[in-house]
C-alpha cells in the first residue's frame, strides 16, 4: 500500500495549501481494509517532512491510543513502528466498544480530541474512524461524526464500492482508494483478545478506592468500566476523562462503591486528585486468572432507547 499513499499523501499536502493549518484528514472505511496501517504510514510521511503530526484514535472498539471504550487522541514524536507508539495527550470516556450504543458520545469525543489536536498546534490531524459502515444507522452516524469533525479530505479504503451510500453524501472532498490485498482479516475472537489485553495492561497497577455513590452520573452496576473525571460538570463525551475504573462492589447501605482504578491513593500521591464525577459506561469486566475478560451490561447508556447494535470490531 506504500505506493498507494502517495496520492492522499498530495491531496493532504494541497489541503494544507489552500486552508487555515490543521488540515484534518479522515479515514473511512470498513473493518480489516488497512485503516490503521494507512495512518500509521501518514503519519510517518508528515513526520519526516517535519510537519506536526496529531493523531485521534476513534475506534473505540480497537483502540491504539489509550484503552477501549475511549477516543485517544497523540502527537507524533518519532517514526512509528506501530499506532500505540503514539504517546496519549488526550482521552475522551464514550462507555463502550462498540459504537451503536454511543455515537453521541462518538462524535463529541472526536471533535474534542481534534480540536486539543489543534490547540497544541499541529499542522495535520488524522482521524482514524472506526469500522462500523453498514446499514442507516452507521450511515447517519458516519455523516454526522463526519460533518461534525469538517475534514479538509476524507479518505475512503474499500474493497469494492462498499462506501458508495456514505461517500455520495458526504460534501466535502473525497478520496478513494482500494484495499490492500495484504491486510490480514482479524476474527471477532481475536478483537476481542486484543481488547481484552489492552485491558489487562490498563488496570494492571489498578488499586481500589472507595467513592461515595453520589458522585456517579448514574447508579452503576458491580464490574462495569467507568470515567473518572476531575470536573463535575462532564456531562457529555466532549470532557477529557482522568483516568479509568472497574466498579468492584457496591455498599447502598452505606452509599458507597469500591472503584479499582490506576488513579493514585492518598498513600502515595502528595497531591491526589479530587474526583468530581464518575460515569459508569456498558462494559463490564471481570477477572479470570489475572486478565481482564469483557462482557456487556444489558443496560444502555440513559441517552439510548433501543438496543444496540452488534458492531463489534
Amino acid at each position: 500500500m506504500l505506493n498507494e499513499l502517495q496520492a492522499p499523501a498530495e491531496a493532504i499536502h494541497d489541503a494544507l495549501t489552500r486552508t487555515e493549518k490543521p488540515a484534518i484528514l479522515f479515514l473511512l472505511g470498513a473493518v480489516d481494509v488497512g485503516k490503521t496501517y494507512t495512518v500509521t504510514e501518514l503519519a510517518n510521511r508528515f513526520y519526516e517532512q517535519q510537519l506536526q503530526v496529531a493523531v485521534v484514535d476513534a475506534d473505540v472498539g480497537q483502540s491504539d491510543i489509550g484503552p477501549p471504550c475511549c477516543i485517544g487522541m497523540g502527537l507524533v514524536e518519532r517514526e512509528l513502528n506501530r499506532l500505540s507508539d503514539v504517546p496519549l495527550r488526550g482521552l475522551y470516556f464514550v462507555g463502550d466498544s462498540s459504537p451503536s450504543s454511543c455515537t453521541s458520545e462518538c462524535v463529541q469525543g472526536a471533535v474534542a480530541a481534534v480540536q486539543k489536536a489543534t490547540a497544541l498546534g499541529a499542522d495535520v490531524v488524522i482521524v482514524d474512524s472506526t469500522g462500523w459502515v453498514e446499514g442507516e444507522a452507521a450511515t447517519t452516524f458516519k455523516l454526522q461524526e463526519i460533518a461534525a469533525i469538517d475534514p479538509a479530505l476524507v479518505l475512503a479504503i474499500e474493497r469494492g464500492d462498499e462506501l458508495d451510500h456514505i461517500v455520495t453524501r458526504l460534501t466535502c472532498p473525497v478520496l478513494r482508494i482500494g484495499s490492500s490485498e495484504h491486510v490480514r482479516a482479524r476474527t471477532r475472537e481475536e478483537r476481542r483478545a486484543l481488547r481484552e489485553q489492552a485491558y489487562t495492561a490498563y488496570f494492571g497497577r489498578a488499586r481500589r478506592r472507595t467513592f461515595k455513590l453520589s458522585i456517579f452520573a448514574w447508579p452503576p452496576e458491580e464490574g462495569s468500566i467507568a470515567g473518572l473525571y476531575s470536573n463535575r460538570d462532564s456531562s457529555d463525551g466532549s470532557a477529557e476523562v482522568y483516568r479509568l475504573g472497574i466498579v468492584s462492589t457496591l455498599d447502598l447501605e452505606h452509599g458507597t462503591a469500591v472503584v479499582a482504578t490506576p488513579v493514585p491513593g492518598e498513600n502515595h500521591d502528595s497531591a491526589p486528585l479530587v474526583i468530581g464525577m464518575i460515569k459508569p459506561g456498558v462494559v463490564k469486566l471481570v477477572n479470570v486468572h489475572g486478565r481482564w475478560k469483557e462482557f456487556r451490561s444489558d443496560r444502555l447508556l440513559p441517552s439510548k432507547t433501543e438496543p444496540a447494535e452488534n458492531t463489534e470490531e
